[in-house]
């Protein structure tokens, strides 16, 4: 049975040296190497050492040991599954840390208590202790921490200094060797897997899905959405190994969406206990629901370890998810959609929804996409449905050029036009469109994060 009382929280940080200010946190931090930027060359346990971050969580106090967890991965929806469970942690009153990645506009949203980001006064100070101890403690290892090491480090420090009930925590690439791959969750959580990173995870579903598998730790719940019958295997095969328990979308629990508008999603989840009719989500998209059964269900499991979760608060919880980047409506008349679709399967969900939401309207795109993502098939997965497409360049070293995104297009047959400049590129697909159309920006969230920050007169942060 779950306890409300406050977990003891990390401590091991000096807190000396020169205070940052928050710029200089930022600039501090783009010192190290981002693989988020910059991929990394192989995936192998040399290059991504977690003893060796466990040891620097140890030096700092051991904060990945002050709450419980829930640890999602996958390739698709792991945001917005963990955007889900967590707002319904904190309408159930459980203080509720939540760390994602990458971010849209500010660093500070990848660590959020009670969908509060974590302010600039706290992030400064902790990159400041953060560097203290670097240059303190840990220089004689002569080790160099990577940018997501580092952010993972802070967002952990965070919710171990507010003492938060428990988290639900992203995976950031992969699994197995991820770094937040260093908790013993409550509950682990396997969104759809596809394909993504091939180069680094592999090329076969089966390969995926066994570096993805490597969050599943001994004797733990288990959660996973609809699968193809390699990854179930492969996911079977690891529980089983690992003494843990496999809770599986369709065959231990169902959901039936009931409707799917242009202002949410009405489904009905049954399964593990449960019995949940009309429940509201203001998230887009029939996926969405899917999303939305796979946090149920994990949150079922929570409830039979005792936390006190209600059907109340599900219901309230789920009414009030927000999540920007994916089918977020930034305006009308015409229309216009973010989300930031960028694998093939994700662009399936998108096409989907926005066919079966706006059934009459035309379609018009615009699309950025780094050159590590399947291209052509996710242009071929949405041309069919586009009236026209402007192709513009991610703010990314691995920005595929517009010219090359253009004669993709082009073969399809679909009106294209090229404008390096999203916030432009946006601007002439709007003036274009009639009021009943719906322009969509779409292919990379460091584009969608670019357009909003800059819509706002801001800068993404890295």
């Amino acid at each position: 049975m779950y306890s409300l009382a406050r977990h003891s929280h990390a401590g091991g940080l000096s807190g000396m040296g020169a205070a940052l200010s928050y710029d200089e946190a930022l600039t501090y931090l783009g010192q190290f190497i981002n693989y988020e930027v910059r991929p990394p060359a192989s995936y192998t346990p040399g290059r991504f050492d977690l003893q060796a971050f466990v040891d620097f969580l140890e030096s700092l106090g051991a904060p990945h040991r002050a709450f419980p967890s829930v640890h999602i991965a996958g390739s698709k929806g792991k945001g917005s599954t963990a955007a889900i469970v967590a707002a319904i942690l904190s309408q159930a009153g459980l203080h509720t840390g939540l760390f994602t990645s990458p971010h849209l506009v500010t660093i500070r949203e990848r660590a959020q208590i009670d969908r509060e980001p974590i302010s600039r006064e706290d992030f400064a100070a902790l990159v400041s202790e953060l560097r203290t101890h670097l240059d303190g403690v840990m220089a004689a290892q002569r080790r160099a921490r990577t940018f997501f090491e580092l952010t993972t480090a802070l967002g952990f420090l965070h919710f171990a200094r507010r003492q938060v009930d428990i988290a639900v925590v992203e995976v950031g690439l992969g699994g197995r060797l991820d770094t937040t791959n260093v908790l013993t969750p409550q509950v682990a959580v396997l969104t759809p897997i596809g394909y993504e990173h091939t180069r680094l995870l592999g090329d076969t579903l089966s390969a995926i899905a066994g570096e993805k598998a490597g969050i599943i730790k001994p004797h733990i719940r288990v959660v996973s959405a609809p699968q193809a019958p390699e990854v179930v295997e492969v996911f079977a095969r690891r529980c089983q190994d690992q003494a843990a328990n496999l809770i599986l979308a369709e065959r231990d629990f169902q959901w039936h969406v009931e409707l799917a508008s242009r202002h949410g999603t009405r489904l009905h989840f049954d399964g593990l206990g449960q019995s949940w009719r009309d429940l509201t989500l203001p998230l887009l998209g029939r996926h969405q629901a899917a999303n939305a059964a796979v946090a149920l269900a994990t949150i079922a499991q929570l409830q039979q370890q005792g936390w006190p979760i209600t059907e109340a608060h599900v219901r309230q919880g789920m009414a009030q998810v927000h999540w920007e980047g994916r089918m977020e409506v930034l305006g009308r008349a015409p229309w216009v959609l973010l989300d930031g679709a960028h694998t093939v399967e994700a662009a399936t969900c998108l096409r989907q929804a926005l066919t079966e939401l706006f059934p009459q309207q035309r379609l018009a795109f615009v699309l950025g996409i780094s050159t590590d993502k399947k291209i052509p098939e996710i242009i071929a997965t949405l041309a069919p449905v586009a009236h026209s497409m402007t192709v513009t360049r991610v703010n990314s070293p691995r920005a595929c050029a517009p010219e090359e995104l253009a004669a993709l297009v082009k073969a399809h047959g679909v009106q294209v036009h090229i404008e390096p400049d999203p916030v432009v590129a946006l601007a002439q697909a709007r003036s274009q469109a009639q009021a009943m159309d719906v322009v969509c920006v779409t292919g990379s969230l460091l584009l969608i994060g670019e357009v909003k920050a800059r819509l706002q007169g801001l800068t993404p942060e890295f």
